[in-house]
């Protein structure tokens, strides 16, 4: 698959299964007092660049969540966001995130079997960073990061310890057997991707 294509996969997958939530989720960073926003749950200037491509974001840029929430306007946020306007911002956003985690993944030495950069990919909004680092240890120590189960063990058992987030522990173990579950089942014959056994 050409990154454009494992790309557009990953964004599809992200938008299927609802992993960093829906076009119209609104809620508090965990890392400070400002707001994390629709299907990628993009924050800061990320989360500005966002709302600068839809009509009447502009007015949200750069408020914390505490504002948003004391005026009463969290409804009317997730309302802007959930706009054909706003999914079709997220769409493009999302399609140029995705090039840029594929980008990342295919620079990992021997990680090229493509459900697994799939998989890696739709990880990659909590940190493409810890991601990229993650899979290139694992590599190094030997386990099979282009086998798409072996992987997704991998993340289901270590990746909240590497992340830092060990206290998610329990939602990380699921959402790495949900992600397997997906792109087990994608089809992704048009790329010529056979089907996964």
């Amino acid at each position: 698959m050409t990154n454009e294509e494992l790309a557009k996969e990953i964004a599809n997958g992200l938008i299927d299964g609802g992993f960093e939530g829906g076009f119209d989720a609104v809620s508090c960073s965990t890392a400070g007092d400002y707001p994390s926003l629709g299907c990628s749950q993009w924050e800061g200037g990320r989360a500005d660049d966002l709302l600068s491509r839809i009509e009447g974001g502009d007015y949200y840029i750069g408020r914390t969540y505490s504002d948003i929430d004391a005026s009463g306007e969290l409804d009317a946020l997730s309302e802007l966001l959930d706009s054909e306007q706003g999914q079709d911002a997220q769409r493009e956003k999302l399609a140029e995130d995705t090039l840029d985690y594929v980008e990342a993944l295919t620079d990992i030495e021997c990680f090229d079997d493509s459900r697994a950069i799939i998989y890696a990919g739709i990880w990659c909004p909590t940190s493409t960073y810890v991601v990229t680092h993650f899979i290139a240890r694992m590599a190094g120590r030997g386990e099979k990061v282009n086998d798409l189960y072996t992987l997704a063990i991998i993340f289901k058992e270590e990746y909240a310890r590497a992340a830092g987030c060990e206290e998610y522990a329990e939602g990380y173990a699921n959402r790495a057997m949900g992600t397997y579950n997906l792109v087990r089942e994608m089809d992704l014959s048009e790329y010529g991707v056979p089907e996964y056994d």
